[in-house]
């Protein structure tokens, strides 16, 4: 019996030695499972090892034949109704690892909605981070949804064991998100199955 769940991907959006970013994700992708709305891929930017450099052959989702880690990736963003990137702000922007993800696909990330978690270490909470993404996922055809979680100053919130301390009072919020993620997903997965979705060209 087929799954009447929606296809869930949890974008770990840093790839810097000692980054933070797994622990929000893991903490947003353990609220989606318990949501019971999604089935959840946690996928780490730092496994997927896209390719430094931008081949011909890799870009924008042609049919040539790409290279395996590229293609594993993109196989991972198909199956994917929708999206939850967690990003960090760097220098008042996302983290290279993560635009040049994003930039390696097109057909992958359309007619899909993207919600975003985000950290920082300052009071902005990386909402930099979350409008740059704002203006980058429209031209891929990606609906940014409305409600975003964000943790300032993170560094701030540990107890004496170590674990972050604003995760469970976070929670409410992440169920919001993820009822408005699952609204869109829902939606545009209907509008994908309906008609395929007209080239911008």
């Amino acid at each position: 019996m087929m799954s009447d769940k929606l296809n869930l991907g949890v974008i770990i959006g840093s790839t810097r030695e000692g980054r933070w970013a797994p622990a929000p994700a893991k903490w947003i992708a353990g609220v989606a499972e318990r949501h019971g709305a999604f089935d959840v891929d946690l996928i780490d930017l730092l496994d997927a090892d896209l390719p430094q450099h931008m081949a011909e052959r890799d870009m924008w989702s042609t049919q040539d034949d790409p290279s395996d880690e590229v293609a594993a990736l993109s196989e991972r963003l198909h199956r994917a109704d929708a999206f939850i990137v967690v990003s960090g702000e760097y220098n008042l922007s996302i983290p290279a690892a993560l635009k040049h993800a994003i930039d390696y696909y097109m057909n992958e990330w359309a007619a899909k909605p993207v919600a975003m978690v985000t950290y920082g270490g300052k009071l902005s909470g990386g909402q930099n981070a979350a409008q740059h993404l704002r203006q980058i996922f429209p031209e891929l055809r990606t609906m940014t949804v409305r409600n975003t979680i964000s943790f300032p100053r993170f560094y701030q919130h540990f107890d004496d064991r170590g674990e972050f301390t604003k995760f469970d009072e976070s929670e409410p919020a992440a169920k919001t998100l993820l009822d408005e993620l699952h609204w869109w997903s829902r939606a545009l997965a209907n509008a994908r199955a309906a008609t395929p979705m007209p080239s911008p060209y």
